[in-house]
Parts: C-alpha cells; structure tokens; sequence
C-alpha cells in the first residue's frame, strides 16, 4: 500500500505544481496586460496633448516622407552593363577571398575543420 501512496503523493505533489505554476503564470500574465495598456494610454495622452499643444501635424509628416519616398524613387536608375559585369564577378571575387581566408565557401565553415570530416568520407571502408 506504500508504493501506490507513494506515486499517488508524488502525483498529487506535481498535480499542484502545475496547478500552482499555471496559476503564477496567469498571474503575471494579466499583470504585464495591465501595466502595458497603462503605458499605452500614457503615451496616447502625451501624443494628444503635443499634438495639440505643439502643433504636431500627422499628415504634413506624412506627405513629408512621401516626397521623400518618391524623391529616392525618381532618383533610380535601371542598371547599366557595369552594374551587370561587377554582379557577375561578384560571386568568383567572393569565393576566392573566402578560400583565401581559409573558409570553404560551401559550407562557410573553417578548411581545417572541413578537411578531417571529408578525408573520412572518402576513405573506403575495411
């Protein structure tokens, strides 16, 4: 009669361990709820009272970064064979800068650590 006393305690003990950490987690749950909504009712009220105090205009800010938006759009260019040449090199100047590093450009790991791995791959089987 002990040995099943004994799993039934041990069950109850974690049944309460859960129940007690489930509880603990609601807990801290709604409290962070609660203190974030405080915080964002804060900074609303900051943002009301600057936008009324300071004049702070929503639109004008907007319509800002649009003129910048499209500023930058019409700037662009489409790309010329330069552009087309150096995106092509790009890729071989990379992997000879990485093998010269001693990185495999495959794999992006150290050669050293990669060498030991595939000479023991390749060796045949007794």
């Amino acid at each position: 009669m002990g040995a099943v006393w004994g799993m039934f305690g041990e069950s109850l003990l974690l049944l309460f361990a859960g129940f007690c950490l489930v509880i603990v987690i609601f807990y801290l749950h709604h409290s962070t709820s609660k203190t974030f909504l405080v915080h964002l009712e804060r900074v609303r009220e900051e943002l009301t009272e600057k936008g009324s105090s300071s004049g702070f205009d929503l639109e004008e800010l907007k319509e800002e970064l649009l003129d910048m938006v499209h500023d930058t759009i019409g700037n662009m260019s489409p790309p010329t064979a330069i552009d087309h040449l150096l995106g092509a090199l790009s890729g071989p100047l990379q992997m000879w800068a990485m093998r010269k590093a001693g990185i495999d450009p495959a794999t992006g790991q150290a050669i050293q650590q990669v060498l030991p791995v595939v000479s023991e791959m390749l060796e045949p089987e007794p």
